[in-house]
């Protein structure tokens, strides 16, 4: 998001908390002094500092930088926001002729309080980020692509600031081959030679280019990333004509012009994530009754795990753990291995007819009414899967990646997708695969994922390409 003002919501609702706290600390420890019936005004008088923080916050710099802001910096700001603050408060009573009500005692303590609270709200808010985004998981990792040269620039600005969401997942030279030397600390992961592979088998978010000397191959390059569906921050301020979708940002204080195949506006992300935490809310329990009826026929059949976990792969490489309830035998994979032979999908998934590890009964069962499928909604809750997405792949499936492939990965998996609904047992082509994933991630809107979820539950009904 672009937008400072909005960009910093968890810091803004923080400040209407620790304001709100102050206030009702102060009227607290001075309510033998006050007139009891006044209470309600002062509760009146909270809903208007909420509503005055959040105006100045929308209207003001305030929350400009303030993740790389000092500590002396950062307690000047908090003073100079609580003063506007305070002083819109103050002319707000005068004109509607109410600071009689209240007592001055209370307003100015709640003044001086709040600054103290909001400033160390917002140290622990920034400790809690950069606890935060040295986990890989919510961390932006990037790639620094560029001359030698250029490589130590732009790793000193990566790595200059005290809290940063961004993580240099791996660094690659474009003038010679320095694979195993580091730059400013930083090893250099590849040569060039290497990229892609390297890329497919790592972690990657976004690509940071810098090739002044060669803006040919830097295009190039910026669109062979984004072909698979990354982000691309090209570190000049020329105008590259045959790149598509250009929007000059700021990167750890650089001047980059990022591309990306689409632009996808925050509030329908906070959409799609509503939309997954409501639908992920009810699965849940839904899927504690099936659990409750299927899970000791399953055990009856096959002794062991009613549920079965296995090591999946999500956005952009990310590894979590997806939940399903067990419709296989115990040793189902050690089974596959020799089983190879008869998967029916060319390239890399597995799917075969007649599979003998599946339970007999109950195992086909859940199978056909997709009811192994129910225990994602867990994932799905806790922000690893979507409703709607693409199919995560195995961890020796995505091994097998080639560099295009990965564009399955550019969001996250979801319980359904395009693929699903398409008759999935009747393709046998993974490229195919690809192509339907490819055409989702290139057309997402939220209405395609209301039609997806409406598609599946009528594939479902008629039990067709549920197998």
């Amino acid at each position: 998001m672009k937008n400072a003002r909005t960009k910093h919501l968890d810091f803004i609702i923080g400040d209407m908390v620790a304001l709100g706290l102050a206030q009702f600390l102060m009227v607290l420890l001075n309510q033998d002094k006050l007139n009891p019936v006044l209470y309600v005004y002062y509760v009146q008088l909270g809903l208007l500092l909420v509503i005055i923080t959040l105006s100045v916050a929308f209207l003001t710099d305030g929350y400009r930088n303030i993740l790389h802001r000092g500590y002396l910096k950062e307690i000047i700001a908090v003073i100079h926001q609580m003063t506007i603050i305070f002083a819109t408060e103050v002319i707000c009573l005068f004109s509607f002729r109410l600071v009689g009500l209240f007592s001055r005692l209370v307003l100015f303590a709640t003044f001086f309080v709040g600054i103290l609270f909001m400033y160390a709200e917002r140290l622990m808010i920034k400790n809690c980020l950069r606890r935060k985004f040295q986990n890989i998981k919510y961390a932006r990792t990037i790639m620094v692509i560029a001359t030698e040269q250029q490589a130590g620039i732009l790793i000193r600005q990566l790595s200059s600031r005290i809290l940063t969401i961004f993580k240099i997942q791996g660094v690659a030279i474009t003038d010679r081959d320095m694979k195993g030397q580091t730059i400013q600390g930083v090893p250099v992961s590849c040569s060039m030679d290497g990229l892609s592979e390297y890329i497919t088998g790592h972690i990657i978010d976004e690509i940071l280019l810098s090739i002044p000397d060669d803006p040919r191959q830097e295009a190039e390059l910026a669109k062979q990333f984004l072909s698979i569906g990354m982000v691309v921050h090209i570190y000049m301020e020329q105008f590259l004509q045959d790149i598509p979708r250009k929007t000059l940002e700021r990167v750890s204080n650089m001047n980059v012009i990022t591309c990306f195949n689409r632009e996808i506006p925050m509030r329908r992300l906070f959409c799609k994530r509503l939309l997954d935490i409501l639908g992920g809310a009810v699965g849940c329990v839904m899927t504690l009754v099936i659990g409750l009826m299927i899970g000791p026929m399953i055990f009856f059949k096959s002794p062991g795990p009613v549920l079965f976990s296995q090591i999946r792969v999500g956005k952009n490489g990310r590894k979590f753990r997806i939940y399903k309830f067990r419709s296989m035998v115990m040793d189902a994979d050690e089974q596959k291995e020799m089983l190879m032979s008869r998967n029916k999908i060319r390239g890399n998934m597995f799917k075969m007819d007649d599979d003998p590890r599946i339970i007999p009964g109950i195992g086909h069962f859940i199978r056909r009414t997709s009811l192994d499928e129910f225990p994602q909604f867990f994932n799905v809750l806790r922000g690893d899967m979507s409703l709607v997405g693409t199919r995560p792949p195995t961890v020796d499936e995505y091994e097998a990646y080639s560099f295009s492939h990965k564009k399955r990965l550019a969001m996250k998996p979801g319980i359904t997708g395009l693929w699903q609904i398409s008759g999935r047992s009747d393709i046998t082509d993974f490229e195919e695969v690809v192509k339907l994933d490819g055409q989702y991630i290139d057309q997402w809107d939220l209405e395609m994922d209301v039609k997806i979820i409406f598609k599946t539950i009528l594939v479902i009904l008629k039990r067709r390409g549920s197998v």
